[in-house]
């Protein structure tokens, strides 16, 4: 079982822990009849690392990709951003704006990294709904 990464304030070993804890999820699902969760973790996971999502803490419940702009957010440190991605039992992601609900349906984690980008982007200018954020956005910055 994974651990959390021993500098948990480092957004660099949050997207390792990530990256690890979805290759290794997307192994149980390859091999098990009991989840629905289709194997799609690590694809999304790696092309968000990739992205300008990289500034913000990833964090993963129930088969959903979200963001927050410091670690421990629970605790409430920082702003969890209004924007998530979950994965689909058809092997779909669901990019979603807060209270706005599903902008995309897509098989292709390049298309959902993209569009939440742009839905980071629009909360940032203050377009999209902060219902979900506990505070203002602060550049991202740990």
């Amino acid at each position: 079982m994974d651990v959390q990464p021993e500098n948990s304030n480092s957004v660099e070993a949050a997207w390792e822990f990530q990256m690890r804890a979805a290759a290794d999820w997307d192994e149980r699902s390859r091999n098990s009849t009991t989840t629905w969760v289709p194997p799609i973790l690590a694809a999304l996971v790696d092309r968000a690392r990739r992205s300008s999502l990289n500034r913000f803490f990833p964090f993963t419940s129930h088969a959903v990709l979200r963001f927050s702009t410091a670690p421990n957010h629970w605790l409430g440190a920082g702003a969890v951003l209004p924007v998530t991605v979950a994965l689909a039992p058809e092997g779909l992601y669901i990019v979603r704006a807060g209270a706005d609900g599903t902008v995309l349906e897509t098989a292709d984690a390049d298309e959902a990294v993209t569009a939440a980008e742009r839905l980071v982007g629009e909360w940032h200018n203050g377009q999209l709904s902060n219902q979900a954020a506990s505070e203002p956005f602060d550049g991202g910055q740990p």
